[in-house]
């Protein structure tokens, strides 16, 4: 697995909202990348349609409101369902949106959870953080969802991946640890040798 970090930032005031954004991707062959901050009032999706035998990429946008005026969308990604899942950091809201546009959110057990990162689990299900809350989420494709708390407090878990041993991997910014989940729930957490390293994304390495 590799990680990031962010050494030398301050400690996070859990009154702010992030401001890290995943790009969306969801064209193969397309080399535009969207970043998608979490004051957004609407989800924005590329549709990237490239002109057979032409140089140049023709980039449409479509944008697709939320109920929420300031629901902060945050992070995306593709489901094992053939739609699209988002995080809605100010909304405390999981969303999913189909090709074809129609959004249906999800609101978290948590009150003011601030949901982060979001990824595709080797399960069939989404997983994602929750940095208010201090738990790891797990949504099903049809909508349940389930909250796992982190052992260490206010870890302000941040970044998520499916791992290659059928586990899903984490970043703990303020406890300084990298977690692990079991698709059954089961956390256990890995302290990293650098003090007040911050870890943000991860994702699984290609070698793995």
């Amino acid at each position: 697995m590799r990680y990031e970090t962010n050494r030398h930032t301050q400690p996070v005031n859990r009154a702010e909202r992030p401001l890290i954004s995943n790009p969306i991707r969801p064209v193969p062959g397309s080399t535009s990348t969207i970043h998608v901050p979490w004051a957004l009032a609407a989800l924005v999706i590329m549709l990237a349609l490239t002109v057979r035998g032409a140089s140049a990429t023709t980039t449409a946008l479509a944008e697709y409101p939320l109920s929420a005026s300031n629901s902060g969308p945050t992070s995306i990604t593709t489901g094992p369902d053939g739609n699209l899942w988002f995080t809605e950091n100010a909304g405390n809201t999981i969303g999913r949106i189909t090709p074809a546009g129609v959004i249906m959110e999800f609101p978290l057990p948590t009150a003011n959870s601030q949901p982060q990162s979001i990824a595709a689990g080797p399960d069939g299900n989404l997983w994602f953080t929750e940095v208010n809350g201090n738990k790891i989420g797990q949504i099903t494709p049809a909508g349940t969802i389930h909250e796992f708390a982190v052992p260490t407090a206010n870890s302000f878990p941040r970044g998520i991946t499916a791992g290659p041993d059928g586990n899903v991997w984490f970043t703990e910014a303020n406890g300084n640890k990298i977690g692990r989940i079991s698709p059954a729930g089961v956390i256990s957490e890995f302290s990293i040798p650098t003090s007040n390293s911050r870890p943000q994304g991860i994702t699984a390495d290609p070698d793995d």
